[in-house]
């Protein structure tokens, strides 16, 4: 593609003298065959990373599902996990006394009183 410079008769389109003049030199013939085909691979190019673009939006559109999904999933397991827990606790609070507290007990006297050191799970408790 060539530019050129018209004259202000041209700009005007008035009268019948018009001049112009090319402001580029003329492409060379090894040029004209080569630009064809660049721009063929250019504009094929583009409507490949369009088409790129259109998969990477599909992509993220799937990832922002998955991920809520995701939350949803956590937090079921967190409710259910706290369901779990409330069952066991209540699950422990209906047996019998001596299958809920085992470890050792001491007889001694204090003061007025009898003291027992038991083990709960992983705590010590001292009963008076």
């Amino acid at each position: 593609m060539r530019r050129f410079e018209a004259c202000e008769m041209s700009r005007r389109n008035s009268g019948n003298g018009h001049h112009w003049e090319w402001l580029d030199t003329p492409t060379c013939a090894r040029g004209k065959e080569l630009i064809p085909g660049l721009l063929r691979r250019m504009r094929a190019m583009e409507k490949d990373l369009k088409l790129i673009e259109e998969q990477k939006k599909e992509v993220e559109d799937k990832l922002k599902i998955v991920e809520r999904e995701k939350k949803e999933l956590e937090y079921k397991v967190g409710e259910l996990g706290k369901q779990k827990r409330l069952l066991e606790e209540k699950r422990i609070g209906q047996r019998p006394r001596e299958n809920q507290i085992w470890g050792f007990e001491f007889g001694g006297h204090i003061g007025v009183g009898v003291f027992n050191l038991l083990m709960r799970g992983h705590e010590w408790i001292i009963v008076i």
